[in-house]
């Protein structure tokens, strides 16, 4: 298998300087000053771009809380901004993936405010489940409708509303009308505008087991559920695979996936977390999943505070990422430069809850906001600083050009 670098792209770091969310349009949308930064996405060598997540979104959790599949959100660009994207990447010779959320939609979205589509495609309850507990800040799951009259569930903000995958129960049918419209939704983006595969958002959260009173975070990890869906969407569909997934077994659950769906590349967002156990936990983890070649490491994403400031060195996070056995890497905007987490007066409070749903969700929740910070997502949600870019690119010692040389010593080793 050929060796595979993709780097992730988050438009939040292409926004206006000091710009919170997307609040109006800009001279230069991002996806427009995303175009002009491929081409240092090429000089890295990187074979794939993931970009997301780009759907219209009313921005509870940062456009993963869908309010339509077909629309690019407005304050990013238009549909000719993108195809623009698309096509630069394509005469650079590098694939386009975006990300594709199974879980869940908006409660804004069209099959939400359909009332007969609501409950046939979402999870609905009489009563107020308890024992289950939102993944965010380990609050409620269940939110009433007034309109349903029902509650519905919510693994993550309330305003994400699960799919319902398996409505007759998980041993039965797959829900073939969720699986048509998802057919639509994967045609339209290849066939239309040329994507070339998709970044999979936390599928493992698809293996519900209803019959519980009570729901662990654990309890979604393993189950066939996620990979009878899977199968029923991407089954005999060409295109470019890369699944996030959480790995306590450092390599078991990888392998389950890669051998039981069409999955190309699994990303096992647990091992990043490791570090926290000192280097020598994290480098036996490591180790053992470097060994199979449809695992891809990645050390940070738009999920994730900045690596280098959970312990590591620069130097460290390079060697980490590109001496090691890794077949496939994912490398996050920013990375390249060994940029860490922003300071206070870069990333204040507000902010802070602002650039990430679960820190808000959080600090809500009577958590202190100094406690959060060095757990935050929103440390790599800022606007990536282009005079940085600019000062790397003219020193041959800098890490950017310590990158460009560590990947072309992983490619030819």
């Amino acid at each position: 298998m050929a060796k595979t670098l993709v780097y992730q792209i988050y438009l939040f770091g292409f926004l206006e300087k000091g710009a919170l969310r997307p609040t109006r349009f800009y001279e230069h949308g991002a996806i427009e000053e995303a175009t002009k930064h491929l081409d240092r996405v090429k000089a890295l060598g990187a074979d794939a771009v993931w970009i997301g997540p780009i759907f219209h979104s009313p921005w509870h959790d940062h456009g993963y809380d869908i309010a339509d599949h077909y629309r690019i959100e407005p304050y990013f660009g238009t549909m000719e901004d993108f195809d623009a994207f698309v096509d630069k990447a394509h005469r650079l010779g590098i694939k386009v993936i975006i990300d594709l959320v199974l879980n869940h939609t908006s409660i804004t979205h069209e099959w939400f405010n359909d009332c007969k589509m609501r409950k046939r495609l979402y999870c609905w309850s009489s009563k107020n489940r308890r024992g289950w507990k939102n993944l965010f800040d380990n609050g409620p799951a269940w939110t009433y409708s007034e309109t349903a009259g029902e509650y519905y569930l919510h693994l993550f903000h309330e305003t994400q509303a699960d799919l319902n995958w398996f409505p007759r129960g998980p041993e039965k049918d797959v829900n073939w009308e969720l699986v048509n419209k998802f057919h639509k939704i994967i045609d339209f983006w290849m066939q239309e505008y040329g994507v070339d595969g998709f970044r999979l958002d936390v599928p493992q959260s698809i293996n519900k087991n209803f019959d519980l009173n009570q729901l662990e975070f654990e309890d979604l990890l393993y189950g066939n559920q996620a990979t009878r869906v899977l199968n029923a969407l991407f089954g005999g569909t060409d295109c470019f695979i890369m699944m996030e997934c959480f790995d306590p077994t450092y390599g078991e659950l990888t392998q389950y996936y890669l051998d039981n769906t069409p999955v190309d590349f699994v990303l096992n967002v647990a091992l990043k977390d490791k570090i926290a156990d000192g280097e020598d936990e994290f480098l036996r983890a490591l180790g053992e999943q470097v060994e199979n070649p449809g695992f891809m490491l990645d050390l940070e994403s738009h999920d994730s505070p900045r690596f280098i400031s959970r312990g590591a060195t620069p130097e460290d996070m390079i060697f980490y990422m590109f001496n090691t056995k890794a077949n496939a890497l994912c490398l996050y905007q920013g990375q390249e430069l060994a940029l860490d987490n922003p300071t206070e007066e870069e990333l204040p409070g507000f902010k802070m809850v602002e650039l990430d749903a679960q820190t808000r969700m959080r600090f809500r929740s009577v958590q202190l906001i100094r406690d959060l910070r060095s757990t935050s997502r929103a440390n790599a949600r800022v606007i990536l600083p282009w005079d940085e870019y600019a000062r790397q690119e003219e020193f041959p010692s800098s890490y950017l050009n310590l990158t460009k040389r560590w990947i072309d010593y992983w490619r030819k080793n």
